[in-house]
């Protein structure tokens, strides 16, 4: 296996995070009455291309989770790692991710906006299902380090402190007991449950408005706070019990590449490891189909099916992007350096041209240029999904009138400059396309460019 010169990060991590945040762009900017179906969230059960950017994100954060606290995964030192820092961490990030989901929640700040608050919502379900699965990563992580092979074994967890049997049940929950257990819970409460509401009396098999989820969300804050005022909501309590499968998904991803960092430092590693994800999410891919025959596939109740499905096709993109970025498939920033290992050269030829720099220097042409977008974009993403909320919702609070109606601001741009020409569903996408490239594109690489990575 040839190692990658100079490598330092795991560009498929970086890009397949800028898929995600470029999807969620193009579906977050499409003009709503206009817009393609496919681009759209579905109204009863069904999947979409919309359906496939939330469960992006809560992949990606597992990764995430896994990346950012990797010290789990080595072997501890007379100390042992400091669990109660990542503790506090993971509780503080998940207050300020709430806190930020709130806020976009009431802006603009209007008094209709303010008295039907919704409590819940995209970034909120982030915050909970991140908290859930750090908590599960920080104190089972133990379970996967080697024991000891003789008292005070360098590095080895000390002899007598861990039970046999503890870490095997610490181990089996964290790679497979946990979403299972999370899945059979939703299964037998849902399946269980009858709706005391008259109007549901009689209703045959899953219906949203008579589930367990809207008796729940009702109950617990009232219609008025549920979104659109429906009798459920779609980020509700319950469905987050499934939610969070899609964020442990990315969590056991994001544990093989950190268990297994050389091998996804090297061309051969990479292809070895990408295939294995490929066979797993077809795997996931084709149960969630066969279990939707029973479990309808469903976004708004985040189905058991729905999780599966989604995983696999996380996965399966996941390997596929990173094939392409670090398995030498596409065109990267190393390309020149590659190529001077079997040159004769001096040093001096085999320094990268101008036009074969990365994204924090000269612009690229063609498909190395589209790469680096898509790490650029996916340096800084919950940035940029709070930024395009901003965008849209205060540009479709702006009122103008046009064609003899109001309208906002943003549907008057879509709908006189682009949908009096070309069909609806076209201009729609065309907006959004015009949106990503004139201007998150641009501003991703200046971020990039200037060393700017906005946290949480």
């Amino acid at each position: 296996m040839r190692a990658l010169p100079g490598r330092r990060r795991i560009e498929g991590l970086d890009a397949f995070r800028g898929c995600l945040v470029a999807l969620r762009i193009l579906v977050g900017s499409q003009v709503a009455g206009i817009a393609a179906a496919v681009m759209t969230h579905p109204d009863g059960f069904g999947l979409t291309v919309a359906d496939l950017v939330f469960p992006g994100f809560l992949f990606i954060m597992g990764m995430a989770i896994a990346v950012s606290m990797s010290a789990l995964l080595r072997l501890p030192d007379a100390h042992g790692p400091d669990r109660r820092t990542h503790i506090v961490r993971v509780v503080r990030r998940a207050l300020l991710l709430y806190a930020i989901g709130m806020f976009l929640n009431a802006y603009p700040f209007l008094p209709e906006i303010l008295e039907h608050l919704r409590f819940v919502g995209v970034l909120q379900r982030l915050a909970v299902v991140y908290l859930v699965v750090s908590l599960l990563y920080v104190t089972c992580a133990w379970a996967l380090l080697p024991s000891a092979a003789a008292p005070g074994g360098a590095g080895a967890v000390p002899v007598g402190a861990l039970a046999r049997g503890g870490r095997f049940l610490a181990k089996a929950f964290l790679l497979g007991g946990f979403p299972l257990l999370c899945g059979t819970l939703w299964i037998v409460a849902t399946y269980s449950f009858h709706s005391p509401w008259p109007e549901c009396a009689g209703v045959p098999g899953l219906v949203p408005a008579c589930s367990l989820e809207a008796y729940v969300d009702t109950n617990v804050w009232g219609v008025r706070h549920n979104y659109d005022g429906g009798a459920f909501d779609p980020e509700g309590l319950v469905s987050t019990l499934v939610a969070v499968v899609n964020c442990w998904a990315g969590l056991v991803v994001g544990m093989d590449v950190v268990r297994n960092k050389a091998r996804y430092g090297a061309v051969g590693g990479v292809r070895g490891r990408a295939s294995l994800l490929i066979a797993i999410g077809t795997v996931c891919l084709g149960s969630g189909l066969a279990l939707g025959m029973v479990i309808p596939i469903g976004k708004h109740l985040w189905t058991p099916s729905y999780a599966l499905v989604t995983v696999g096709i996380m996965i399966v993109g996941f390997a596929l992007v990173l094939l392409a970025f670090d398995g030498g498939l596409w065109p990267t920033a190393d390309a020149s350096a590659g190529a001077c290992e079997s040159d004769a050269g001096s040093a001096a030829d085999c320094r990268p041209r101008p036009e074969h720099r990365g994204v924090g220097g000269a612009v690229r042409r063609g498909l190395a240029a589209m790469g680096d977008t898509l790490v650029a974009l996916g340096r800084n993403p919950l940035f940029f999904y709070v930024l395009s909320e901003l965008v849209v919702t205060t540009l479709d609070y702006l009122p103008v009138r046009y064609h003899g109606k109001e309208g906002s601001l943003w549907t008057a741009g879509a709908e006189v400059g682009l949908a009096s020409w070309m069909p609806g569903p076209l201009a729609s996408m065309v907006w959004a396309v015009l949106w990503l490239l004139l201007f998150y594109v641009p501003l991703a690489r200046l971020l990039v460019a200037r060393g700017w990575y906005i946290r949480v």
